[in-house]
């Protein structure tokens, strides 16, 4: 008679390996249960920034572009210039003020030549006096004399020379003079895109460049955008765990600041229909506007991804 066969061994492949993935799983199960009670995730999350447009006033001919995209520019900066001088500008414009003060600047620098060639003349009138002098062929009351009027001429070539000054000051405010228009840095920041070449008709206020400071807590956030059902989880003054995916092996901290009073499908351009009678229920994203307490020295530009764990217990 045949014995009644063998139970297997729980150290059996066959027993062993279910239960170790059924272990696996219910730790990954009591971990992620445990995460989701300490931590909101969201990995759809994009740093934001103030990007500042810059542009010119007045339409013209760009005539100069200093600035590449990427380079860095401080606040009054020089980075473009707009040519004004075109017959629109000339006809807007009154031709007879546009006029007056280049004759005024005329003037007074045929003046300063005029004096200029009086002060070598009296120069050369007093060096030979003094030579005179000591041959007693004229007086010390002479000589002093010739000394004076030296002196003021040279006086009077001074004040001619801020004369001038003042003209060419003159024409380079004059609003109206027909003049070429330079555009300057309105802030500190970096280019991160010019949107005019050089030889471009641009209009009055037309965008010639835009920049942003990457390198500013105050100008840099994330927006993060959550799962409506994860909403009634977070309230401003959070605090938030930033990675940032262009820097791996750096963590941000920072908190959340506000809620955004609206859903992302409330800025569709095409909002969902639903009278048809085909809906279908989608959960949607509200966004969470989070900024950061420290960048860590590292460069954060609009657009780059992010994953945020947010603190519920902060």
């Amino acid at each position: 008679m045949a014995g009644a066969p063998s139970l297997p061994s729980w150290r059996s492949p066959r027993i062993l390996l279910p239960l170790l993935g059924l272990l696996a799983t219910l730790v990954w199960g009591l971990f992620l249960l445990v995460d989701r009670g300490r931590y909101v995730r969201s990995v759809d999350c994009y740093v934001q920034g103030k990007i500042t447009l810059v542009a010119s006033p007045v339409g013209g001919r760009l005539i100069a572009l200093g600035v590449n995209e990427g380079d860095r520019v401080k606040m009054g900066e020089l980075i473009a210039t707009i040519d004004t001088t075109g017959d629109r500008y000339n006809r807007k414009h009154n031709v007879s003020a546009n006029i007056s003060p280049y004759r005024t600047l005329a003037r007074d620098l045929a003046k300063k030549v005029r004096i200029a060639r009086e002060v070598a003349d009296a120069r050369d009138h007093y060096h030979r006096g003094k030579a005179l002098l000591s041959s007693r062929f004229i007086s010390a009351q002479d000589l002093e004399d010739l000394e004076t009027t030296y002196e003021k001429k040279k006086e009077a070539l001074q004040e001619v020379r801020r004369m001038v000054a003042a003209d060419r000051e003159e024409l380079a405010v004059s609003e109206v003079h027909p003049r070429n228009r330079t555009v300057f840095a309105p802030r500190k920041g970096q280019i991160i895109q010019r949107l005019v070449t050089l030889g471009d008709a641009v209009k009055p206020f037309q965008p010639l460049l835009s920049l942003v400071d990457p390198l500013s807590r105050e100008d840099i956030w994330l927006d993060a955008y959550l799962r409506e059902t994860q909403v009634w989880k977070v309230h401003p003054g959070q605090k938030v765990r930033i990675r940032i995916d262009a820097y791996p092996g750096v963590r941000f901290s920072g908190h959340v600041l506000e809620f955004i009073p609206a859903a992302s499908q409330a800025f569709s351009r095409l909002p969902l229909q639903n009278a048809a009678g085909t809906f279908v229920k989608v959960v949607q994203r509200i966004p969470v506007r989070i900024v950061f307490d420290d960048l860590r020295g590292r460069a954060l530009y609009p657009g780059m991804s992010a994953e945020v764990a947010i603190v519920r217990k902060s």
